[in-house]
């Protein structure tokens, strides 16, 4: 599945001219590389699915215009351009893990009979607190239990049984963006896993009964902080993991930030906007920055914190989508026998999404392979 943005018609209702253009020339330019992207992508021989968008949808349905004011109660919907942030590929099903827009889960829905949707778990608080109204006496006060959560020893043999065989369905708080597999292994962030009791669940859900689930301490999309391109080669930023246990002896290369704090035109935007956005040439255009941070707040993430040259999608063992030729990246490709697939995505500062993220592999060739056949039980990474 490649991702899709809202064409600049979906704008055309908007009245005021430099919020207009500017949202057009991003809409027109984005589309212009997402058909790019396609052919790429079918060059090399992938199908290519598409969320369907309604054409005939003005972004002046989701906000009223009033005597040259806007109002309203929400934002406008993200448009279905980044696909893996809440959709989760796992063996061959699909896991619809967080809200996104309806297209998506509606294309994944034709393409394939198993997809779940996951979105409408409860909370593992409010489930603990539920069940401990129903408990049985031998079970200890729920404030004893927070603070005994993982001491096995703490609690009567069946009760800790009754406590690990409790069915809770997690994936409300698994992001699918933060979920990397690499063959038999897949990576959660331990950090949204606050028990044992919850992790040993989290490995016995039937979706991992063919991985060992190990666990990360990264912050934010795991694609964003490091990424597997091939068996032992890896491009990482710095001070993520150490790879030291997780992915021993494989060659690691370390991009810096992307400088964004030396870029003048960014720099100007920058306290406007809180480091979130940036679209070059608009920088002077308030009445655009000021429309995006009331109304499209959901569009736009954090890209001070965000390197894209780590965002890269590998279409098979010697080709890599990159969004622009980093010397330091094409340098370690060529070590690794690789080459790079200059795809531009000219937006990428306003979506806060990189090549991969705006991608959703549905189905690969072969089989799942075990690169880590020595691995005996499951690992937490703790960072540097």
């Amino acid at each position: 599945m490649l991702g899709d943005c809202y064409s600049a018609e979906f704008f055309r209702d908007i009245k005021n001219n430099r919020i207009r253009s500017a949202l057009t020339q991003i809409a027109d330019e984005t589309q212009e590389d997402l058909l790019y992207y396609e052919s790429v992508l079918k060059d090399f021989g992938c199908t290519v699915i598409r969320p369907e968008l309604d054409h005939n949808d003005s972004i002046m349905n989701y906000v009223n215009e009033k005597n040259g004011a806007l109002h309203g109660r929400q934002g406008v919907p993200k448009s279905p351009l980044q696909p893996r942030d809440a959709q989760l590929i796992i063996g061959n099903t699909a896991l619809i893990t967080q809200y996104d827009h309806f297209s998506i889960a509606d294309a994944l829905k034709q393409y394939s009979n198993d997809t779940r949707d996951c979105r409408s778990a409860p909370l593992p608080e409010f489930k603990y607190n539920e069940i401990w109204c129903r408990a049985s006496g031998d079970w200890p006060k729920y404030s004893d239990y927070k603070v005994n959560h993982q001491n096995k020893s703490f609690f009567k043999p069946h009760v800790w049984k009754e406590l690990q065989d409790l069915d809770y369905n997690f994936f409300i708080s698994l992001s699918s963006a933060t979920v990397m597999m690499i063959g038999t292994q897949v990576f959660v962030p331990k950090t949204n896993y606050h028990t044992q009791i919850e992790l040993d669940m989290l490995r016995s859900l039937p979706y991992f009964k063919d991985f060992d689930v190990n666990f990360h301490e990264l912050d934010g999309h795991a694609d964003g902080n490091f990424h597997p391109i091939k068996p032992g080669a890896i491009l990482s930023l710095y001070d993520v993991q150490n790879y030291s246990e997780t992915f021993p002896g494989w060659d690691v290369c370390y991009l810096p930030d992307q400088g964004l704090d030396k870029v003048e035109g960014f720099l100007k935007l920058k306290r406007q906007v809180s480091g979130k956005w940036w679209v070059p040439g608009q920088e002077d255009n308030s009445e655009f920055t000021h429309f995006v941070e009331t109304w499209l707040n959901d569009w736009v993430g954090y890209v001070e914190e965000t390197v894209f040259d780590v965002n890269v999608l590998v279409l098979d063992e010697h080709h890599v989508c990159v969004n622009n030729l980093n010397p330091t990246v094409v340098k370690f490709l060529k070590k690794h026998n690789m080459e790079p697939v200059l795809v531009p995505w000219r937006h990428r500062y306003f979506w806060d999404g990189g090549l991969h993220c705006i991608t959703l592999d549905l189905y690969r060739e072969g089989v799942q392979q075990d690169y880590f056949p020595e691995r005996t039980h499951s690992i937490i990474d703790k960072e540097f």
